[in-house]
C-alpha cells in the first residue's frame, strides 16, 4: 500500500509539471509517514546519509571541470580538432559534429552540456553548409548521448553510489567501447545520408594549421587521459581523479588558454553550486523513495514475479531493456537510476548478470531517454538552440535509431564487449 501511495503521488505531481526532485521527495515523504513502525526522523536521516558519501565528491569535481571546459572554449578547439580528423569524409560537418560530441563527452560527462556547447556551434554551421536544420539538430542530439556513456560519466558515478559494491573505474572502462561504437555507428549513418543527399566535404586545411589544431585540441583531450590513466595505473581513485581533472581544467583554461579570467571564477563556482545542488537534491529525495521500495521488499517481489513468468535470461534482458527505454521517456536519468537500480539488482544477482554489465545497460538505455519526448532534457535544449518544434526534429532522429538500438542489444547480449577493459585492468 505504501509503495502505491508513493508512486501515485509521484505520478500526479509529474502530471502537474512539478520539478521531478520535489515530486519524488513529496511522494516519498507522504508515503513514508504511513509507515507507523518507522520514526519520522528516519526519512530526514536517509536524505542526509545519501549525500554524505565520499564518492559523490567525484560528481562535484567533474561538474566543475565540465563547466570550466565549456566556458573556456574547449568545445571550439575540439570541433577544430575533429575537422582535421574527419572533415574530408563525405558529409564532413556531420562527422565533425559526432566526433566533437565524442571528444566533449570525455570532458564533460553530460549530454545536456554536450548539446549546449557543440550544438550552438555546429547546428548553424551545418545549416549554412546546406544541411536542413532538423537534420543538423538530430545529429547533435543523437551524438550527445555519448556524454553520459563515455568516461568520465556522471551517470556511472550515480549508479556506483546506488549499487554499492561496484568499481567506478570499472564502470568508466566498460562505458568506453559502447560509447565509441555508438559514435562510429552514427558516423556510418551520416556517411550513407551524405552519399544520398549531401556529398560535401570540408575544404582542405594546410598542414601547419592542422598541426596547430591537433596540439590545441589534444590539450583539452588530456582530461580523459589523466582520468583513465591515473585510475587504471592505481595512482588515484575515481574521486581523486575528479579533483585532478578539475585542477587541470582550471590551469588549462585560466593560465594556458587564458580563456577564463580570474574575476570570472566566482560566477563559475556559483553556477557549479547550482548544478550540484540540483543533482544532490535529486539524490537525496530519490534515496528516500528507494528506501521505501526496499523497506517494503518491492525489489524481491519484482524479481520473484519475473522469474515466475520466465527464467530465460535472454528474454528477461529484453524485458529489462524495454522497461528502461520506456521509463527513460518519462523520468530523467539521475532519479531513474536511483529508483530503478535497487529494483533490478536482485534480479541481476539471480541471473548472474555482472553488476558492471547491468550498469552499462542501465546508463545506455536511460541516455536514450534524454533525447526522447515527453521529458527528454537534451531534446528540449537542442530544440531551443535550433528554434525548432520537437515534431520537426523527431523524424530525422528516427534514421539514427536502428543503429543505436542495434548497439544497445549488442552490448546487452555480448557482455564480453564491455567487460574486456574492466577485466584486463582488474576492475571486474
Amino acid at each position: 500500500m505504501t509503495i502505491l501511495i508513493a508512486i501515485a503521488i509521484f505520478l500526479f505531481l509529474l502530471m502537474i509539471n512539478m520539478p521531478i526532485s520535489f515530486a519524488i521527495g513529496i511522494g516519498a515523504v507522504i508515503s513514508g509517514l504511513t509507515l507507523w513502525d518507522v520514526d519520522n526522523t528516519t526519512i530526514v536521516q536517509r536524505m542526509l546519509t545519501a549525500i554524505n558519501v565520499f564518492p559523490l565528491l567525484a560528481v562535484i569535481f567533474f561538474i566543475f571541470a565540465g563547466v570550466l571546459m565549456a566556458r573556456g572554449g574547449i568545445s571550439g578547439r575540439l570541433v577544430r580538432l575533429a575537422e582535421v580528423i574527419v572533415g574530408r569524409i563525405p558529409g564532413g560537418l556531420a562527422h565533425i559534429n559526432i566526433l566533437s560530441s565524442m571528444f566533449f563527452g570525455g570532458v564533460s560527462g553530460s549530454a545536456v552540456a554536450d548539446v549546449s556547447s557543440i550544438g550552438a556551434m555546429m547546428i548553424p554551421a551545418m545549416e549554412k553548409d546546406g544541411y536542413s536544420k532538423p537534420y543538423a539538430t538530430a545529429v547533435t542530439l543523437t551524438s550527445a548521448i555519448m556524454g553520459p556513456i563515455i568516461p568520465p560519466s556522471i551517470a556511472m558515478i550515480i549508479f556506483a553510489h546506488v549499487a554499492g559494491s561496484v568499481s567506478i573505474a570499472g564502470l568508466f572502462l566498460a562505458g568506453a567501447i559502447p560509447g565509441v561504437l555508438i559514435g562510429l555507428g552514427l558516423m556510418g549513418v551520416a556517411f550513407v545520408h551524405a552519399k544520398l543527399h549531401h556529398d560535401r566535404v570540408v575544404p582542405s586545411i594546410p598542414l601547419k594549421e592542422k598541426l596547430i589544431r591537433v596540439v590545441d585540441g589534444v590539450a583539452g583531450m588530456m582530461t580523459i587521459v589523466i582520468i583513465l590513466g591515473g585510475i587504471t595505473s592505481g595512482v588515484f581513485t575515481a574521486t581523486e581523479a575528479g579533483a585532478v581533472a578539475a585542477f587541470y581544467a582550471l590551469i588549462l583554461t585560466v593560465i594556458i588558454y587564458r580563456s577564463i579570467k580570474i574575476r570570472e571564477l566566482p560566477g563559475i563556482l556559483y553556477e557549479c553550486c547550482i548544478i550540484n545542488a540540483v543533482v544532490l537534491f535529486l539524490v537525496a529525495t530519490s534515496s528516500v523513495f528507494t528506501w521505501i521500495l526496499t523497506y517494503e521488499n518491492f525489489p524481491m517481489m519484482v524479481a520473484d514475479m519475473l522469474l515466475s513468468v520466465t527464467q530465460n535470461k535472454m528474454l528477461i534482458l529484453l524485458i529489462l531493456n524495454v522497461v528502461l527505454l520506456f521509463l527513460g521517456m518519462f523520468i530523467d536519468q539521475t532519479p531513474a537510476i536511483i529508483m530503478l537500480v535497487p529494483v533490478f539488482l536482485p534480479l541481476a544477482e539471480r541471473l548472474d548478470i555482472h553488476i558492471i554489465h547491468l550498469g552499462v545497460i542501465v546508463v545506455i538505455n536511460l541516455s536514450f531517454g534524454l533525447i526522447t519526448p515527453p521529458v527528454g532534457t537534451s531534446l528540449f535544449v537542442g530544440c531551443r538552440i535550433a528554434n525548432l518544434p520537437i515534431t520537426a526534429v523527431v523524424r530525422p532522429m528516427l534514421m539514427f535509431l536502428p543503429i543505436m538500438i542495434a548497439i544497445l542489444f549488442l552490448v546487452t547480449y555480448v557482455p564480453a564487449i564491455i567487460m574486456w577493459l574492466p577485466t584486463m585492468f582488474g576492475f571486474a
